[in-house]
C-alpha cells in the first residue's frame, strides 16, 4: 500500500545497480579470509566466526545504506564499520558483543537521511503488529521444538542473553531487514507484483540464513528454519509494503529470535 500511496519511478539500471562494489569486494575478502584462517586453524574459531559474520552483515547494511540514502546521505563504509565494531567486540569477549548496539544507534541517528528504511515514519500500530507476529511465531517454534526436536526452554542469565540480544538487534535482524526489506524488496516491488517480489526476497533471505555458520547443522533444524524463516520473511515483506518502514519487521525479527535463544538441547 505504501508503494501505491507514494509512487516512485525506478532508478535507471538493473535491480542491483548502485551497489558499493569496491567496499563489497573488501568485505567479501574479509569474510572469506576469516573462514579460511579458521579452517586452517591459524586463528581460533570464535573470533573468525565473529569477523566473518561482521563482514557479511556489514556488506548487507552498507548496500542498504547505498540504496536507501537520500542525496548526500551517509557513506556506506560507515555502515559497515559500525557492524564490524560489534563483530570485533564479540571477538574480544562475550559482553563485548554489546558493541553491536552501535549499529542501530547509528542508523537511528541517520534515519532522516535514509528515507528508504522508513524509520522516520514508522507506524506504531504496525510495529506492535510486527512484535505480536514475532511472538506468535516464536511461541509456535518454542512449543514445536519442545515436543518434537528434543529441545526445552530455559531462563537464561542476563549475562548469557545480553550478547545474543545485542547481536540480533544490531547485527542479525537489523542488517537483514535493512537489506532484504528496506533495500532489495523496496526495489523489487516497484518493478514486479508483490507476490513475485516477496518470493524473490524470501528465497534470498533463506539462503542468507542457511549459509550462516551459526545455524546448527541438522536436518530437523534446517527444515524448521526454512519453515519459520519463510513465514517471517513473507510477513515482513507485507509489513514493509504496508508501511514503507523496516521498523515492524525489525520488531518481528527481534521478538522471534528472543524465543529462539530461549531453546536449548535436552541432555
Amino acid at each position: 500500500m505504501y508503494a501505491i500511496a507514494r509512487p516512485w519511478e525506478p532508478r535507471p539500471g538493473g535491480l542491483l545497480s548502485g551497489a558499493p562494489l569496491p567496499l563489497l569486494v573488501a568485505l567479501g575478502v574479509l569474510t572469506a579470509g576469516a573462514g579460511a584462517l579458521a579452517r586452517a586453524e591459524l586463528v581460533p574459531l570464535t573470533p573468525a566466526r565473529a569477523l566473518g559474520a561482521g563482514g557479511a552483515q556489514g556488506a548487507l547494511l552498507a548496500t542498504a545504506v547505498a540504496w536507501a540514502a537520500s542525496r548526500g546521505g551517509p557513506a556506506p563504509w560507515l555502515a559497515a564499520t559500525v557492524v564490524l565494531a560489534g563483530a570485533v567486540g564479540a571477538a574480544l569477549s562475550p559482553l563485548g558483543a554489546l558493541a553491536y548496539l552501535a549499529a542501530p544507534v547509528w542508523v537511528w541517528l541517520e534515519r532522516a537521511r535514509l528515507p528508504g528504511l522508513g524509520l522516520a515514519r514508522a507506524p506504531a500500530g504496525l510495529v506492535v503488529a510486527g512484535a505480536a507476529l514475532g511472538a506468535l511465531l516464536g511461541a509456535h517454534l518454542f512449543v514445536t521444538a519442545s515436543l518434537t526436536l528434543g529441545y526445552s526452554g530455559r531462563v537464561p542469565t542476563l549475562e548469557g542473553l545480553a550478547p545474543w540480544l545485542a547481536y540480533d538487534v544490531g547485527g542479525n535482524v537489523l542488517t537483514t531487514e535493512a537489506f532484504f526489506r528496506g533495500a532489495l524488496f523496496d526495489r523489487a516491488q516497484r518493478r514486479w507484483p508483490f507476490p513475485a517480489a516477496a518470493a524473490l526476497v524470501t528465497a534470498l533471505c533463506l539462503v542468507r540464513y542457511l549459509v550462516d555458520p551459526l545455524l546448527p547443522r541438522s536436518l530437523e533444524v534446517t527444515a524448521g528454519a526454512v519453515f519459520y524463516l519463510t513465514l517471517l520473511s513473507l510477513a515482513n515483506c507485507w509489513l514493509y509494503w504496508r508501511s514503507g518502514s523496516i521498523a515492524p519487521g525489525v520488531a518481528a525479527g527481534v521478538v522471534f529470535f528472543v524465543a529462539y535463544r530461549l531453546l536449548h538441547v535436552v541432555p
